[in-house]
């Protein structure tokens, strides 16, 4: 797999996973550990599956033991499934989809013996951590590309559902843009699945009609890319760096390093400290970031990214900060006031500049 090439403001957090790698090799053989994965789709994907896979691949590496199983529906199989990894000797289970929570709830009150991680997961119990990442942060570098980089001040940004999650990573994304580009709109569309090939390509056509220069996703798949390779548009991917699949449009990546959580929380349980937590992390820990910029970008981007994430990192940019105002003009935050968790965890409003279903 193509790994994700961080930026230097990352690279600490990625050389302390290589500084355990020994006691973590050690502790691994002595104990005899087992994790399992669970997939909504294939490791081969070049998009989030993959992504979250690397984490497996890396725990290999380390000596750990692992199993997977591949599309899993999100579903009451998804319990079989779990229940069938732990009877082949798992004793660490990550759930890497959101749509698994309920059914992963009800595994682990029945085998509170084996430690378990929901990805996306905000309800943590005795042995279920719930971990993601920070992706707004990285979303707001990636909209400072974009804002840089179109000249029909028009981006298109295409998305399953209107998720807290996904509002969040749009409005951070467009907030990039705005400030490098006050003139720059981003224009949303939704297909109402992860990875709804006719509906995606669809939805890429129409923005693409509709005038925008440079396309971005917040998808499963990676269809999009294909499309704006052949209309000529720019891209900016998501979960993979996947130059190839667009080399005269790709700008950059928005990246999830998962390694991140997957190796602390096994190498905590191997020292015999685990304990449950919820884990929401961004630029400082190396859990999300952006991958190399392409030579496509305008000169000064990597100078401007670099700038912001330095800020951001440091404390003094806060993303949702005042003043900011909703896309009918409404003042949200006043000057000088951040948003608190519950706000920004469960945000349910667009900045303004979003224009959602819009022409």
């Amino acid at each position: 797999m193509k790994r994700c090439l961080f930026f230097v403001f990352m690279i600490s957090a990625l050389l302390c996973g290589c500084s355990r790698r020994n006691s973590l090799l050690k502790s691994a053989t002595d104990q005899n550990l087992k994790v399992g994965f669970i997939y909504n789709g294939k490791i081969n994907d070049k998009g989030y599956t993959q992504a979250q896979d690397a984490s497996r691949i890396e725990l290999e590496r380390k000596g750990v033991r692992t199993m997977y199983v591949e599309n899993v529906p999100e579903t009451e199989v998804c319990e079989a499934v779990i229940k069938e990894l732990i009877k082949q000797g798992c004793k660490m289970i990550f759930a890497t989809s959101l749509g698994y929570e309920k059914h992963v709830e009800l595994v682990a009150a029945k085998f509170p013996e084996v430690k378990f991680a929901q990805c996306y997961g905000d309800n943590v119990k005795r042995n279920l951590s719930c971990y993601s990442g920070r992706t707004y942060e990285a979303r707001y570098l990636a909209g400072i590309v974009a804002g840089l980089k179109t000249n029909a001040n028009k981006i298109g940004y295409v998305a399953a559902e209107a998720t807290p999650a996904c509002i969040r990573d749009i409005n951070a994304f467009t907030l990039g843009v705005k400030s490098v580009n006050p003139d720059a709109s981003v224009y949303v569309r939704w297909t109402n699945a992860l990875n709804n090939l006719n509906e995606i390509e669809y939805r890429t056509e129409e923005l693409l009609i509709l005038g925008c220069d440079i396309l971005t996703q917040q998808l499963n798949d990676s269809s999009l890319y294909k499309v704006a390779k052949e209309k000529g548009a720019f891209v900016i991917c998501n979960n993979l760096p996947v130059p190839e699949m667009a080399p005269d449009s790709y700008l950059t990546t928005v990246c999830c390093n998962w390694e991140v959580f997957v190796l602390d929380e096994v190498q905590r349980y191997l020292e015999g400290n685990w304990e449950s937590r919820f884990y929401w992390e961004g630029l400082s820990s190396g859990t999300v970031g952006l991958s190399e910029l392409s030579k496509q970008c305008v000169p000064g981007t990597k100078q401007a990214v670099a700038e912001a994430a330095r800020k951001i990192i440091s404390g003094e940019l806060n993303v949702f900060a005042g003043p900011i105002y909703g896309n009918n003009q409404e003042e949200k935050l006043e000057e000088g006031m951040e948003l608190r968790f519950h706000d920004l965890w469960y945000m349910d409003w667009f900045v303004d500049g979003v224009k959602v279903n819009q022409y």
